[in-house]
């Protein structure tokens, strides 16, 4: 169980990580393409502005002069007049160097070119185009080696965060673990220790009750409320433990038989157990008993003393429902029934003689078998628990 409370705790740790990491480099990321884009953009209109400018002063189209400055060298240039002519030398102007749009992209050999087209007007009217072009590949390569970067350093910090996630959740349910083991080992030792002073004042009692039946009776009655209690605690406490069980296929009807005959024995209970063959559950035998028996001893106390056992195939469970007659529950207690102690009519609980731990147990040995209890009303009046079991041959 705290293994399992360490591994969500780890788990929710790296993936709010995750999450900030995420937004973390997919903004980053864009605030870089989208910079590094402007960029382009911007020093491609100042190359073009420059030849713009000198086709202004000399008034007619010429070709963009050559420059030898090596920023520059990876900017194309080219003037069109305005019916789309090249001026100057063709073999020099690369094809995909054409006025359109004012900002367009191209690919050219695989790789992404940004193209600007700037207008050039003399006395209002258009005499010239100037085109800028050039290639986007180490920009694109930027952005590329950054998001490399930032998806290697997510996965070092994904992996640094579960190592210290799950040492920092270690560190917190350490505590918690201890407490629950002490508390399980306190009623574990509490309720073995009042097994022999227990023993003990029966023999005593019974000895007074030959002399003083009424007194003796009254007082048996208590010592075996004590004994019963210690019992069920102890029980829980093994159960709540993490007993160590054998869990394999098992034919559910033996395990609901024997429990059935030894409580119809003991508590004089009428059990009409109906379809509870053919079906395999993945379960420990004993574990299994000792929740029905507990089942069948809150029937005995609460249920009518009388119950329908069935078990049916639902999905990949076995369950196996438990409907007796008698009061029932109101719905809105169901969840509570399971708590230690609970009792729905705590005027009663001493003449019924149970101390509110029958479904407690019975819950703690099934969840201990990965399987699952519940209650809802019986059809015609009743409260029906419900246990339900891992199938032997779900998918």
């Amino acid at each position: 169980m705290f293994r399992s409370l360490r591994v969500r705790i780890a788990l929710s740790h790296a993936l709010v990580l995750i999450v900030i990491l995420v937004a973390l480099g997919v903004t980053l990321q864009f605030l870089l393409a989208r910079t590094l884009d402007r960029s382009i953009t911007d020093q491609l209109r100042a190359s073009a502005g420059g030849v713009a400018e000198h086709i202004t002063e000399v008034g007619h189209p010429v070709p963009p002069p050559d420059s030898d400055i090596p920023s520059d060298a990876a900017i194309q240039l080219a003037v069109f007049t305005p019916d789309r002519m090249l001026v100057g030398e063709h073999a020099e102007t690369p094809p995909w160097l054409q006025a359109g749009e004012p900002v367009s992209d191209v690919v050219v050999g695989g790789q992404r070119v940004r193209v600007v087209t700037a207008p050039v007007t003399v006395g209002g009217a258009t005499v010239a185009w100037v085109v800028a072009g050039r290639s986007t590949l180490a920009e694109d390569d930027l952005v590329h080696r950054v998001r490399t970067l930032l998806l290697a350093g997510s996965l070092l910090a994904v992996l640094a965060s579960l190592a210290a996630g799950w040492w920092l959740a270690g560190r917190a349910v350490r505590p918690v673990e201890r407490a629950y083991q002490a508390r399980a080992a306190f009623a574990a030792d509490a309720s073995h220790e009042l097994r022999t002073p227990l023993t003990f004042i029966r023999q005593g009692v019974e000895v007074l009750a030959a002399h003083e039946p009424a007194l003796g009776d009254q007082v048996l009655d208590e010592v075996d409320y004590l004994a019963r209690l210690s019992q069920r605690l102890l029980l829980l406490a093994r159960a709540e433990g993490a007993p160590a069980l054998t869990l394999e296929p098992i034919r559910v009807d033996a395990p609901i038989r024997q429990a059935a005959e030894r409580s119809e024995r003991a508590l004089g209970l009428h059990l009409d157990i109906q379809d509870v063959d053919g079906l395999t559950a993945t379960a420990d035998t004993t574990a299994l008993e000792i929740a029905l028996d507990a089942v069948f001893e809150n029937v005995s106390r609460h249920g009518g003393g009388s119950a329908t056992v069935r078990a049916r195939r639902d999905d990949d469970e076995i369950v196996i429902d438990v409907a007796d007659t008698g009061p029932g529950l109101a719905a809105d207690l169901h969840a509570r029934a399971f708590d230690r102690f609970f009792r729905a009519d705590p005027s009663r609980a001493r003449e019924t003689g149970g101390a509110g731990l029958g479904l407690a147990l019975a819950r703690a040995w099934i969840d201990a078998q990965h399987g699952c209890v519940s209650l809802g009303p019986t059809p015609g009046g009743g409260l029906t628990v419900s246990i339900g079991l891992p199938a032997a041959d779900r998918t």
